[in-house]
């Protein structure tokens, strides 16, 4: 017979799997030893191959200086926090920034500044910094030109 705990731990297990596939999250091994990767069906479509491949070799520099940032700060004796504040130095989390510090990006106004705070209240926040070409008046050229000085962390 099959205890309760094992019917659960099942339908705990199912119950995941089915919001991992619901929400389009997918997880697999990239090739190397010990190199996974975590991409949505919705960023995988909407981009070619060379777009993701940029978007890879950003996110793996970035890890490479938060992970030489943060050997350089331990060795120092610093905390954490520090080094997480330090990792992200000049970029704007537009998730997070209010409209006076959007309007520090090339290109955007007061008018376009509360647009991108109205879409992540309507819609949440960005998953990746692609997704701000949803606003209304940033294009591929204007995303252009501040791609290098965005960020969603």
């Amino acid at each position: 017979m099959i205890e309760g705990k094992t019917i659960a731990k099942a339908l705990v297990a199912l119950v995941c799997l089915a919001a991992v596939f619901a929400v389009g999250l997918f997880v697999g091994r990239t090739g190397g030893a010990g190199d996974f990767s975590v991409t949505t069906q919705y960023a995988v479509g909407a981009m070619d191959e060379a777009e993701l491949s940029e978007i890879n070799r950003r996110v793996e520099e970035r890890a490479a200086q938060a992970a030489a940032e943060m050997t350089s700060e331990t060795e120092q004796g610093s905390d954490v926090a520090e080094v997480s504040d330090s990792a992200d130095a000049g970029l704007i989390n537009i998730n997070t920034a209010d409209a006076q510090t959007l309007q520090l990006l090339p290109g955007i106004g007061p008018a376009i500044a509360e647009r991108i705070i109205a879409h992540r209240e309507t819609y949440g926040a960005f998953r990746i910094i692609e997704e701000i070409t949803d606003v209304s008046g940033i294009g591929e050229a204007r995303f252009a030109d501040i791609r290098d000085q965005i960020t969603v962390e």
